[in-house]
């Protein structure tokens, strides 16, 4: 057989890439295929459902009525932390084993791979927000309310929740895409959540609506003191587009 023959089928198999929604799933299966990170999603889990039983049984104490969209809606802040240590971890892990020399000379180019990796964040950060849901509902039913009260406002709080899941990992996928260090990533997101937004409602309360990164969160909710339109666009430039452009920028012109 001639060496021809036999290379032939190889080299077609180095000039076949994968397809986008191929490299997605390869993100995704990277996010959960280590021991640290099932055990990262399963305190994440159990943290939800902690604080979902935690609120829902409160609220019985108190006598009030415990319904599927006041549990769903009402742990923000762990939406606001949660979600974008996933977005952090799916952008970084390349990055922090070194193993981005393997994937790239396996694609066309690099720009597959980066927003790869940011829908892979979004697709697992749904995934925990589903099981919050979940959780939820369960819990709404539990404690005797009938179903047409315990889902009462369900369409919004549904909404609003996938919402503000979409965009607290994107917060960390950009801070991620532009830092390129997970533990620096991490004490960013957690500064500028829970330090830096009271910081510049206070200095500049009146820039604070173009400045913070809860902009587009706070318009979800609406209401007369919602942001205006060019508030939301300037937030979201500062804080997703401008991070995220960077980080693409180094991916496609950094050695790995």
């Amino acid at each position: 057989m001639s060496q021809t023959a036999v290379t032939s089928p190889v080299l077609a198999r180095m000039e076949t890439r994968p397809g986008f929604v191929r490299l997605v799933a390869v993100e995704v299966r990277k996010l959960v295929d280590t021991r640290s990170s099932l055990a990262i999603f399963a305190v994440l889990a159990v943290l939800a459902t902690a604080l979902v039983v935690g609120i829902a049984a409160m609220g019985a104490a108190q006598g009030t009525v415990t319904t599927f969209a006041g549990l769903a809606g009402s742990i923000g802040l762990f939406t606001g932390l949660a979600m974008p240590l996933i977005g952090i971890l799916g952008m970084t892990s390349d990055i922090s084993h070194r193993t981005s020399y393997i994937y790239y000379p396996l694609m066309r180019g690099r720009t597959a791979q980066f927003w790869a990796k940011v829908l892979a964040a979004a697709v697992l950060a749904l995934a925990l927000q589903g099981f919050v849901f979940v959780v939820s509902a369960v819990m709404a039913l539990a404690l005797g309310a009938e179903a047409a009260e315990a889902f009462d406002g369900a369409a919004p709080a549904l909404w609003t929740g996938v919402a503000t899941c979409l965009l607290s990992t994107l917060f960390g996928v950009a801070m991620a895409a532009a830092i390129r260090r997970t533990a620096l990533s991490i004490v960013a997101v957690i500064l500028i959540t829970l330090v830096g937004n009271g910081l510049i409602l206070t200095l500049l309360p009146e820039a604070s609506g173009y400045l913070s990164t809860i902009t587009a969160a706070a318009a979800l909710l609406g209401g007369p003191e919602a942001p205006s339109a060019l508030e939301v666009a300037s937030s979201l430039t500062l804080w997703y587009v401008l991070p995220l452009g960077i980080g693409w920028w180094i991916t496609e012109k950094g050695e790995a």
